[in-house]
C-alpha cells in the first residue's frame, strides 16, 4: 500500500538518496528521447508529511551523482551533475542547490560519464565518454580541495567503482576485457596493484567485506554476457567463478542506462547479495561465497532494492 505518492515530471529515470540532507533527487526525461530532461529534489524525504518538490534550474541535465557516505564521512557538501554533451561538471551545493561553478574539462577531451570518490586523497574519478578511436579513453583525477584536473589516471579507463573505506577503486566496462584494481594509500597516493583480463566484460559490481579477514573487501562482478558471477579478493588478486546462475537477462541494453545484469549488496555490514538471470532471481551468501537460492518467476530484473541490513 502506497504511504504517499508525489508528482514529478514525466518518464523518472533515476532516483538518489542524499542521507545528508534527507533529500530525493529524481532525474525525468521528459520522453523516451530525452527531449525535456529535468532534475527535480524531494526535500524531507523521510518525514511522515511536509515534503516539498523543488525543481531545480539546471538545463540539460543528463546524469548527476552525490558521493555516498560512509562511517568515515557521514557529512557530504556537494554534488555533481553533467550533460554528456558538455565537457564538464557542474558542482551544486546540496544544501541550498546552488551552482557554485562550473570545472571545465576541455583540454582533456573529456565527455563526463560516471563519477566515483575517495575521501583517502580526496580524489573524485571521472570517467570519460569514449570517442571513435581504437583506444579507450582514461580517466581523469579531480582534486576534490581545489576542484583542479591533476591530471589522467594513468591508462586506466572504464567505470570506477570506490569501496566503503575508500581505499581501493576498481574499474571496468561492460565492451573492455580489463578490470583494475588501484589502492589509495594512508599519504594519498594512487597507486595501480593489477589489472585482470576478464572476458567478455563486466556489467556491474559491488564491493562485499571480508568475513575473513579485517580491513579487507572482496568484489562480486556480473559478466556481460556470460552465467557467472566473478569473485575476486582485492588484496591478493585471487579470482574465483561461482557458476550455474543462468544465463543473464537478454535483448537490448537498458534504456535507461542501466547495466545488463545488475548485482547488487544487502548493505554495510550485511552478507547477501542479488543478481538476476533470465526469468529469475539469484540470492548470493557473500559470507560463504555459496548460492543460496533461486527465485523462479522473476522475467529479465532490473532494478533491485534492500530494505534495511539483511
Amino acid at each position: 500500500m502506497a504511504a504517499e505518492s508525489i508528482g514529478v515530471d514525466p518518464l523518472p529515470a533515476k532516483l538518489s538518496y542524499d542521507k545528508s540532507h534527507d533529500q530525493v533527487w529524481v532525474l525525468s526525461w521528459g520522453d523516451v528521447h530525452k527531449s525535456q530532461p529535468s532534475l527535480q529534489v524531494i526535500t524531507e524525504a523521510s518525514a511522515s508529511q511536509g515534503q516539498h518538490l523543488i525543481r531545480t534550474p539546471f538545463a540539460g541535465v543528463d546524469d548527476f551523482f552525490i558521493p555516498p557516505t560512509n562511517l568515515i564521512i557521514n557529512h557530504i557538501r556537494f554534488g555533481f551533475i553533467f550533460n554528456k554533451s558538455d565537457l564538464a561538471i557542474h558542482k551544486v551545493d546540496l544544501e541550498t542547490l546552488m551552482l557554485l561553478k562550473t570545472i571545465g574539462l576541455q583540454p582533456h577531451g573529456c565527455v563526463p560519464q560516471a563519477m566515483a570518490h575517495s575521501h583517502l586523497g580526496g580524489y573524485f574519478f571521472i570517467q570519460c565518454q569514449q570517442n571513435n578511436s581504437a583506444s579507450a579513453t582514461p580517466q581523469l583525477l579531480l582534486d576534490s580541495v581545489t576542484d583542479s584536473v591533476v591530471g589522467p589516471n594513468g591508462d586506466i579507463a572504464g567505470t570506477p567503482h570506490a569501496s566503503p573505506d575508500g581505499r581501493f577503486i576498481v574499474s571496468a566496462a561492460a565492451d573492455s576485457p580489463r578490470l583494475h584494481v588501484q589502492e589509495i594509500t594512508t599519504r594519498g597516493e594512487v597507486q595501480t596493484l593489477y589489472d585482470l583480463k576478464i572476458s567478455p566484460g563486466i556489467s556491474d559490481l559491488v564491493f562485499q567485506r571480508s568475513f575473513t579477514k579485517g580491513n579487507q573487501y572482496n568484489i562480486y562482478a556480473a559478466l556481460q554476457t556470460g552465467p557467472d558471477l566473478l569473485f575476486l579478493e582485492l588484496s591478493t588478486g585471487r579470482v574465483g567463478m561461482l557458476k550455474n546462475l543462468k544465463e543473464p537477462p537478454t535483448g537490448p541494453a537498458q534504456p535507461w542506462g542501466r547495466p545488463r545484469r545488475i548485482v547488487r549488496d544487502s548493505g554495510l555490514f550485511g552478507q547477501f547479495l542479488l543478481t538476476p538471470a533470465q526469468e529469475s532471481l539469484f540470492l548470493i551468501n557473500g559470507r560463504q561465497n555459496t548460492l543460496q537460492c533461486e527465485v523462479s518467476g522473476i522475467k529479465g530484473g532490473t532494478i533491485v532494492v534492500w530494505v534495511g541490513e539483511v
